[in-house]
């Protein structure tokens, strides 16, 4: 029985015996010499390549994935209301070793904390300047100019805190956010690493 081989020089295909197998043979067209593998070897070299091209798809399968999940997931953002953007974490979009649910709490908590004191300054300031206000009519604070200063007062130094407690809560989650997505990047480069580790100790 015949083998079918090709050059490994020229890639001419040609059909050898089967006798010839382990040994060298020439190239009908370049005459290059080289060794004819037998019919096991070019089946398992078959089964190899064919294992090889599976992983790649399913390698290329799981980027797509993680590309497709990051997209829907900016859009999501990016219809959110501003003060929501920053409140919610990466979904974890890997295969293998998901995440379970976000990460990096302690971040979390500290935003939700830094969030629920600008709102508790904000609170704060409004009923400042409505006592204020009160005063005023109620005739406790006579001068204009002092209930300008007063005023004036309520609303910056709570405008103030306020805007940098929530830009600070804001940055808080960022980091969490940013902390989730390159964990998955850092994972998947981990399940790929060890994937193509197996592979080549398999054809080792």
């Amino acid at each position: 029985m015949a083998l079918k081989t090709s050059c490994p020089c020229c890639g001419k295909p040609f059909s050898a015996p089967e006798d010839y197998a382990g040994k060298k043979v020439n190239c009908p067209k370049c005459d290059h010499r080289f060794v004819l593998k037998t019919r096991e070897q070019v089946l398992q070299e078959a089964a190899d390549l064919e294992a090889e091209k599976l992983q790649q798809l399913e390698d290329r399968r799981r980027i797509e994935l993680i590309e497709r999940e990051e997209r829907k997931h900016r859009d999501r953002r990016a219809s959110m209301p501003y003060y929501e953007k920053f409140q919610t974490g990466t979904r974890p979009v890997r295969n293998y070793d998901p995440r379970s649910g976000p990460g990096f709490l302690n971040l979390r908590y500290l935003a939700d904390l830094l969030l629920i004191g600008a709102y508790a300054v904000l609170m704060l300031a409004l009923a400042g300047i409505g006592l204020t206000v009160y005063l005023k009519f109620a005739g406790v604070i006579s001068s204009i100019v002092i209930l300008s200063i007063v005023l004036i007062g309520w609303i910056l130094v709570g405008g103030v805190l306020f805007l940098l407690l929530k830009y600070l809560a804001e940055l808080a989650l960022l980091m969490a956010s940013l902390g989730d997505q390159q964990n998955d990047v850092v994972r998947l480069l981990l399940d790929l690493r060890d994937n193509t580790d197996v592979d080549s100790s398999e054809q080792g």
